[in-house]
Formats: C-alpha cells, structure tokens, sequence
C-alpha cells in the first residue's frame, strides 16, 4: 500500500468526529430534532469530506486501486467501526468525498 500506518492514523483521526456525531444522531427520536441536529453539524460534515478529499489528492501516484485498498484499512479500522453504522457512515463518508477523484465511483 502507498500509504503507512501514520497517513491510516491520521485519516482516522479526521473520519472519527464525524462518525461519533452520527452515532448521537441514532438516539434523536423525531424527524425534525434529527433535521435540526444534521443543519448543527454541516461544518463538521463539509469539513470532513473536504479534508478527506484533499487528503487522498496531496498523495503523489495514487491511484484508484490504491484509495481502494485504503477504503477497505479504513473499513476495518477498529477505531470506526465500533457499531455496526460506523462501517456504513464510514464508508459514506468516503464515497461522498472520493466521488470522481482518480474515478472513484460509489
């Protein structure tokens, strides 16, 4: 893999806030707490995917099988998938960030 345990790290470090904030979002009980809670962390969410983004974009020669085999360690990051939607908000989170970039497609 292009990357070392230290890029893996610090992608975890920034992927993790966003996937805690979508584990409280689980416990909102109605649609517009959950809608008022999602408009409160749109800076967080744009903040996210565009550090992931620039992130996969500043490694010089990657390329798509490389993103994805740093899909897959990110994937089975004991750090982010602690429940079972951490994988799949995880996994969100890269697609929507990754969409298009060296033809990363969902």
């Amino acid at each position: 893999m292009i990357l070392g345990p230290e890029a893996v790290t610090a992608f975890v470090d920034v992927l993790k806030p966003l996937v805690l904030a979508e584990r409280q979002a689980e416990t909102i009980e109605t649609h517009e707490a959950y809608l008022r809670f999602r408009e409160g962390q749109k800076p967080l969410n744009d903040s996210v995917l565009g550090t992931v983004r620039a992130m996969v974009a500043q490694i010089p020669d990657v390329d798509l099988d490389d993103m994805r085999e740093l899909y897959g360690v990110l994937l089975d990051h004991p750090d982010l998938v602690a429940t079972v939607s951490d994988r799949a908000v995880t996994s969100a989170i890269l697609n929507e960030a990754w969409v298009r970039l060296n033809g990363w497609t969902k």
